[in-house]
């Protein structure tokens, strides 16, 4: 399977979320309301912070499987795995207790809710950190179905289990209006998803827990990796929600829903980097496995020219029809309130994207060390910029901070692109898809101009230009797949 093919069954699952997530966060914000939805993202916001929760075994332990199957080695590919198992398992349970005991300690002082929801919040936290346990152990079983390609598996599972989960919370959350029943009801979904993987790995990979398998020298090996991708997973885990923790103690739980409802829409277009970082991360590490480093640059222009074209339709559509779009997608009052940070943030989450591939390439090239200090800086930066924009002007402020925190990503790009001789923000065929992609959404835009600004009219030039745009950034593996069909 090849790894742009890799990469769509890797991205199905966010394709599918994404376009259930429209319809389903105006329904969340109205049955709901503010500050129960503020609660719910309160938890996810800790949870977020809590990606160190594995201490790098997740990664380490991917790298390593991956590097065993380039070698074709078996007998080292169960006894990393048994050992990742038996190191994992106390890892992730230990973290989880303590996610709940900061936040139901910490939580009610540190974010705003009101005096009547202080213990709903506590509880929530509770459920949020059995639900930390079960998402991080199932992580490690869907990187062992990465780890062997098996992409269009997982992808498929996902999605199907994906909008199982959220339509199931859009119909609890107008029956209870209690975020902490949806938490419960997502930590279940996800014991399902790990039972089936668990089943699919036992059935297809002859692997188990394999905790017999365990060696003292692989836990060496291991630590030695997740030593040093530690740092970067708390610099990364802790960075990523800074601007989210801090507005949790600056702004009310009104503002701090509105900026989620931008930030949830921006996380998931920044999932179609996040998901291109499995294929990149094994293909990278089988690539090291057989001796072959020359493949990387290959690896990183192949899905940097992929994704860019994305990214930047994704943020040239935004800047042109968000008006239109959040009055469909929130309704006029609320649209109208989020629309001045919708653009920042979602051109932001773009960027990160972008960046999500070099990031994936360099600890299997053993750059963790560098991989760390981007991390460090990005947070530093992120964290200078949300509260100096805050100050400026207040959430408006804090979203072209985090726009201006991007140029971190930019350069850890860079540092990449120099490391593996790949193109990327180098090549000329980079800008000259920009000056392209410009050109091509400036003249829908003008066309929308014919007719009244709040028209339904403007739907169809944003249309057209999102659909077109895709079929031809599409157009290669629509021909393979006509082509395919044609032959049967």
């Amino acid at each position: 399977m090849g790894i742009k093919l890799q990469f769509l069954w890797s991205i199905a699952p966010l394709l599918v979320i994404s376009a259930v997530n429209i319809i389903s966060v105006p329904l969340f914000y109205r049955y709901l309301g503010a500050e129960m939805y503020a609660i719910w993202f309160y938890v996810n916001t800790l949870n977020g912070s809590f990606g160190f929760a594995d201490l790098g075994l997740g990664t380490a332990v991917g790298r390593y499987l991956g590097i065993a199957l380039g070698e074709g080695n078996r007998a080292a590919l169960r006894q990393y795995w048994g050992t990742g198992n038996l190191l994992a398992i106390p890892v992730v349970t230990a973290m989880g207790i303590v996610f709940i005991g900061l936040g139901a300690y910490f939580g009610p002082k540190w974010f705003h809710v009101s005096p009547d929801h202080i213990n709903l919040l506590r509880w929530a936290f509770v459920a949020g950190g059995f639900g930390l346990c079960v998402g991080y152990y199932s992580n490690f079983w869907q990187v062992l179905s990465q780890a062997h390609f098996d992409f269009k598996f997982v992808g498929l599972w996902r999605s199907v289990l994906n909008v199982a989960q959220v339509l199931t919370c859009i119909l609890l959350a107008r029956l209870t209006g209690n975020p902490l029943i949806l938490i419960w009801v997502s930590t279940l979904f996800g014991l399902i998803q790990m039972a089936v993987l668990i089943w699919h790995a036992n059935k297809n990979y002859g692997l188990a827990l394999n905790l017999g398998d365990a060696r003292m020298a692989r836990v060496r090996e291991l630590f030695g990796i997740s030593n040093k991708t530690l740092g970067t997973i708390l610099a990364g885990s802790f960075g990523g929600a800074i601007d989210r923790i801090l507005l949790g103690r600056l702004a009310s739980s009104v503002v701090f829903a509105n900026y989620n409802i931008c930030y949830n829409f921006g996380s998931r277009i920044m999932g179609l980097g996040a998901s291109v970082m499995g294929p990149v991360f094994f293909q990278t590490s089988r690539a090291v496995g057989k001796g072959s480093r020359e493949q990387a640059a290959a690896i990183f222009n192949e899905t940097f020219d992929f994704t860019f074209g994305f990214y930047t339709l994704a943020a040239l559509w935004t800047i042109f029809w968000h008006p239109i779009f959040l009055r469909l997608w929130l309704g006029s009052d609320l649209g109208t309130r989020v629309a001045p940070v919708f653009t920042p943030l979602v051109i932001a989450f773009c960027l990160s994207g972008i960046g999500s591939l070099s990031s994936a390439q360099l600890i299997p090239l053993n750059r963790a060390g560098m991989e760390l200090i981007f991390s460090v800086v990005r947070t530093i930066l992120l964290g200078l910029f949300v509260l100096a924009g805050w100050h400026w002007g207040n959430l408006i402020g804090v979203a072209w901070g985090v726009l201006a925190s991007r140029i971190a990503w930019i350069a850890q790009d860079l540092y990449t692109i120099r490391l593996v001789g790949g193109g990327g923000w180098l090549a000329w065929r980079t800008w000259r898809h920009l000056l392209k992609q410009c050109a091509v959404g400036g003249v829908f835009f003008a066309l929308s101009r014919f007719g009244s600004p709040t028209s339904c009219w403007q739907t169809t030039p944003a249309i057209l230009h999102g659909g077109l745009v895709t079929a031809w950034l599409l157009r290669h593996q629509l021909r393979k797949f006509l082509s395919g069909a044609m032959v049967k």
